[in-house]
């Protein structure tokens, strides 16, 4: 199952399980080294509005922006550790990604 799916039933109700997480959390590290090497990464496509909603990241969000989101909420990053959220950002940021947020209007 690719992580896509696995946050798509996350949104439906199914609960992500540990294990699940620690995937979800390898893939999300891959997914980071990806970005400095190529644009062209599905992880940079746009999530669907659900998705984002239920990340509660703004709509337009890619979708390594609700990856790092959901792992914030259903497995958080132990005290004094930075979210995974902002290390996404702060990748982005560094190697020149525009960041905007879509408030639907």
């Amino acid at each position: 199952m690719n992580y896509q799916m696995l946050i798509e039933c996350h949104t439906a109700g199914t609960p992500i399980t540990k294990q699940e997480a620690q995937l979800l959390d390898l893939e999300l590290e891959s997914q980071i080294e990806s970005i400095k090497v190529s644009r062209t990464q599905s992880c940079m496509e746009v999530a669907p509005a659900h998705i984002c909603e239920a990340a509660d990241v703004c709509k337009g969000s890619c979708w390594i922006t609700c990856l790092a989101a959901v792992l914030d909420q259903v497995h958080p990053v132990p005290m004094g550790n930075k979210a995974r959220g902002a290390k996404v950002f702060d990748e982005l940021v560094e190697n020149n990604y525009e960041i905007s947020c879509y408030n639907g209007t």
